[in-house]
Formats: structure tokens, sequence, C-alpha cells
């Protein structure tokens, strides 16, 4: 898909970056580590990028859904046929990872991991480990080959996805990334996760729900006050709604995730976003249940 700007009405195409190890290997792993949420659609818990597991190989990324299932991220400049079999393998020690496995990966060791696991799913015990990991193929495009050995797999409901980027560099050096990921927010609730392939998907007019949806749905209104409370530590953090359906907080940063402003807010990895914020104008509910509101009322208003 070409891009292109306009400059004094002519348009000026935006040359595609050339795939080499650096772009995709580590480029695009560092992006997906950052910003999990922009390529997997859901807030995850990431727990350790290019860690030596039990079983040999290095995943590229790996994380944790809040039903526990181990969802890794594997990027490559090409899927084929020997990086596919890799991948699977992943998949097959992620089946039987255990919480105290992935505690030794984590990024900031043990005690961080169980610490950031509770807060994340929202429990006070931890949640083990599901065995039905998810693998997510990122990369710039799949051979044929590859591509129907991924479609026979996808239609016997085993959980590979891909998400093909392509990169872009624009005239002020910037990079300009097309991320098509199939992916949408969760609602992560334990019993839903279990066999079940994918998240559940929050679509309205074939894009994915964003707050933005819900001030223009009268759901939320543009300056209303939200809560992020954390009832361990007893702070309360607020933000606002702006006109274009982002999250100001009270010192003036903004940003376009719900589950980014929390964490950012209480110094964390990972929050679900659409779980942690409510809206104490509207008794209490949390976002996710606005979410489903407008779902609700959209569904009914086209049927």
């Amino acid at each position: 898909m070409p891009l292109f700007t306009v400059t004094d009405g002519a348009l000026r195409s935006i040359p595609q970056v050339r795939p080499g190890p650096e772009l995709y290997e580590f480029e695009i792993q560092e992006l997906i580590w950052g910003n999990v949420e922009a390529f997997y659609g859901a807030d995850l818990l990431p727990i350790c990028k290019d860690q030596r597991i039990s079983t040999g190989g290095r995943p590229d990324v790996v994380c944790l859904d809040e039903s526990g299932r181990v969802v890794i991220f594997e990027v490559k400049r090409s899927i084929e046929r020997a990086q596919l079999a890799q991948c699977l393998e992943y998949a097959g020690w992620a089946r039987r990872a255990n919480l105290d496995e992935l505690s030794a990966l984590h990024h900031a060791g043990p005690d961080a991991f169980f610490e950031a696991w509770l807060e994340f799913t929202g429990s006070s015990t931890p949640v083990v480990v599901n065995p039905s990991p998810i693998l997510v193929l990122v990369a710039q495009d799949f051979d044929d080959r590859t591509s129907g050995a991924l479609a026979f797999l996808t239609e016997n409901s085993v959980p590979v996805f891909t998400v093909p980027v392509k990169v872009f560099a624009a005239a002020d050096h910037e990079r300009i990334y097309l991320i098509d990921s199939d992916f949408d927010d969760s609602v992560a609730v334990a019993e839903e996760h279990v066999g079940r392939a994918r998240p559940t998907a929050y679509r309205f007019r074939g894009e994915r729900v964003s707050v933005a949806h819900l001030v223009e749905a009268g759901f939320l209104d543009v300056g209303e006050a939200i809560e992020y409370r954390r009832a361990r530590e007893g702070k309360v953090f607020t933000a606002t709604i702006t006109t274009d359906g982002q999250i100001q907080v009270e010192d003036g940063r903004v940003f376009s995730s719900l589950s980014r402003a929390a964490t950012t807010l209480a110094g964390l990895i990972a929050l679900p976003g659409w779980q942690v914020w409510t809206a104490p104008q509207r008794g209490g509910k949390r976002l996710e249940d606005l979410r489903r509101d407008f779902l609700d009322q959209a569904a009914a208003s086209e049927s």
C-alpha cells in the first residue's frame, strides 16, 4: 500500500524502508515491548524479550493475558516454513510453562513478577497459567506456502495469528508504521478465555471501539472526570476526557490509550485500561461497562 503526502498540491510518495535485521529483529521487537496493545489490541503483561527458555530458543517477546494465557510474539522480516516451525516449538513450551518459570524469565525478577501479576489481574492470589497459548507472528510479509499452512492452522482453531507490518520513512526522518492487526480489545474474564482462540472483538462500523466513540454517543462527556483507584496503596488517580476522546491527566499529559495513562501514573509496566478506569459521574461504572452499553445500544438501533 503506497503512502503519499501533499506538498503544494502535488502528491509525493513516502518510501518504504527496506527490511534488514536491525529493522524487524530489533526495532519492531522494541516497539512491541513498549506498545503491545497496538500490535495485539488488548492489554497484556510483558514478561521478557529475547530470553532463552528451558527448551532452547529465544522468543522475541513473551507476555501473559489476564486469564493466564502465554502470548508469544515472534518478529521476522519474512515468515517462512523454518521460522513457522520454530514458532510452533515456542508454543509447545508455553503449553507447559508455569508461573515459577515465567517469574524467573521476568525482566525485573520473580518478586516484581508476582507483584505485577496480582496488580494486572486484580486478584489476591496468582492466576495460574492457562495451557492454551497464543502465537502472534509479526513480519513484513508471509510467503505463499507459509500462508497456506497458517490458513490450515487457523481454520482448525489453532491460535496462531499474523500481524503484517510495513515501515515507511517520512521526509522529517520520522518512521510511519502500518500495523495491519486483526486483533481487537477484549474484556478479560477468565471463564471466557477457556478454549477461546482470540480476544473478544469490540468493533463499531469496522473500527475498534475507542473512548471517542463513547463521547460521540453521549456515554462520556468532554471534560468529564474518570478515576483509577489503587486500593492497596489508597491512591486515586484522576483524568479528564478531551474533545477528541483522549485522556488528559492532572499534570497536563495526554494519552490516547487508557492502559498507557494508567500505567504511567502508577509507574507499572501494564494494566487493563478499560477495566481500571471508572466514571464517578455515572455511578462509578467501569469504562468497559460503558463500552458494553454503547455496543448494546448500537446493536439495538441497527436491528
